[in-house]
């Protein structure tokens, strides 16, 4: 089933809100791009298995009335399941009070075809549009840590609506150094093998996000503003140093078997 296909499947179901976002539709390509080549210096995976990985290469958005958005949006989950659509997975961003709806990924009928659909209100969906920008500048490489922490502090101020934090503002020179390790679980692997491992640093000067891969490095990695931005492709599960130093082993004995 083609993407113009689901569009049209989905368009004809009785929604209970406005079907939107055909124009984009399709993942930008060198996204897409750079989804795999990550999947594959992280996690070892061929190009084919990173490419078949990715939850969201299609993806479409219902947007509801704030005060029929819950009774909509299972009209229209229902909806979607008597056409033989197959819910996979879904994350409600609006628990994490980050206003950025409810996103979900479904396998098509007939082909398998892994696509994704959000489930907004308008002002959600504004949030996630306005957010953009600084998601993007944010899981760039080229953004350097103090840079990298203050478009966190933007982004989690246009998107938290929780309670303010005393930590949340970025201040240099206000926090001590810190590192967080998580595990990264996929559709291939499990908690008890994860896919790999990647590291948050957090010091006086700012943030990177770095994954430990198969070139046995520890390089830039944009899979935790991903998976915070509500991507499902992976599960990330904070660990220890030493767990991640497990995983860091099994990693360097795997390119070593590789290699030989």
């Amino acid at each position: 089933m083609s993407s113009l296909d689901l569009w049209q499947e989905l368009r004809g179901t009785e929604s209970a809100g406005r079907l939107t976002g055909r124009e984009h539709r399709l993942k930008d390509p060198g996204r897409i791009d750079a989804r795999v080549a990550e999947d594959v210096r992280v996690k070892g995976r061929t190009a084919d298995e990173a490419l078949a990985a990715i939850t969201d290469r299609i993806r479409f958005s219902f947007c509801y009335p704030s005060d029929g958005y819950l009774p909509g949006m299972r009209a229209d989950v229902a909806e979607l399941r008597s056409r033989g659509f197959t819910e996979v997975e879904r994350r409600n961003l609006w628990e994490a009070a980050v206003r950025l709806g409810t996103v979900s990924v479904w396998r098509a009928p007939g082909s398998g075809e892994l696509f994704e659909v959000q489930f907004h209100t308008a002002l959600s969906q504004s949030v996630r549009e306005r957010s953009f920008p600084l998601y993007a500048r944010l899981r760039s490489a080229e953004s350097d840590d103090e840079t990298r922490a203050e478009l966190q502090a933007l982004s989690r101020a246009l998107c938290w609506s929780g309670p303010v934090l005393a930590d949340r503002p970025f201040r240099p020179g206000g926090m001590a150094h810190r590192v967080a390790y998580y595990a990264i679980i996929d559709a291939l692997s499990s908690r008890e093998s994860p896919a790999g491992v990647l590291r948050r640093v957090m010091h006086p000067d700012g943030q990177r996000d770095e994954a430990f891969g198969h070139d046995l490095a520890w390089r830039h990695t944009f899979l935790l503003y991903s998976a915070e931005r509500g991507n499902l492709d992976n599960k990330l599960r904070q660990i220890s140093g030493i767990e991640a130093a497990r995983i860091v082993g099994r990693v360097r004995t795997a390119a070593a078997a590789a290699a030989s």
